[in-house]
């Protein structure tokens, strides 16, 4: 992969984080082989309902690993997942996962995004509700979604973000998106 600034310093930064990724094997966050999009309607429970299609459950691995990797990081953590793009009418071209301690306004996550950039704000209870989510899809199901109703907590209980929060679908080579 061609390093895309000019300069010479920030080049020689991004080589070594690359190396550092490949000698602990580490796999790339960016360039993500998976359509990530606004789908237009409500598909769930909540809305906006953010979509993401594969054609192996191998590609949503680093996906999984990213999630997985901010249970060792002291919280506040984030990562930052670019995709490949798709031709979808609204494709969004990054993920931020943020982990955040929970509160009074986030009990479990929330899901949002603008322009192409989708913001996925999660406390230790998100993180392991959507650590589930991608495992299930890495196992082959597809055409479910998840959001903080998804968690134990009963609707009262949820904060103020958890209710403004969307719902995140996952949809797979079986089943083609909608």
């Amino acid at each position: 992969m061609a390093l895309t600034s000019k300069c010479p310093l920030l080049r020689r930064q991004i080589y070594k984080m690359r190396l550092k990724r490949a000698i602990m094997g580490i796999q790339a966050l960016d360039h993500l082989a998976i359509d990530f999009w606004v789908h237009p309607s409500k598909l769930g429970l909540m809305q906006p309902s953010l979509c993401m299609f594969h054609q192996s459950p191998g590609y949503a691995t680093p996906l999984l690993n990213a999630v997985a990797e901010m249970k060792e990081l002291a919280c506040p953590s984030k990562r930052t997942l670019i995709f490949a793009g798709c031709s979808r009418k609204v494709s969004l071209r990054t993920m931020t996962l943020l982990l955040v301690p929970e509160s009074d306004d986030l009990r479990v996550m929330n899901i949002r995004f603008e322009r192409a950039n989708a913001t996925i704000e999660i406390t230790e209870v998100g993180r392991v509700l959507l650590f589930n989510a991608f495992t299930s899809w890495i196992a082959g199901a597809e055409d479910f979604g998840v959001s903080p109703r998804h968690s134990s907590l009963k609707p009262k209980n949820l904060g103020k973000f958890d209710r403004e929060s969307g719902e995140l679908w996952f949809w797979g080579p079986k089943y083609m998106a909608p």
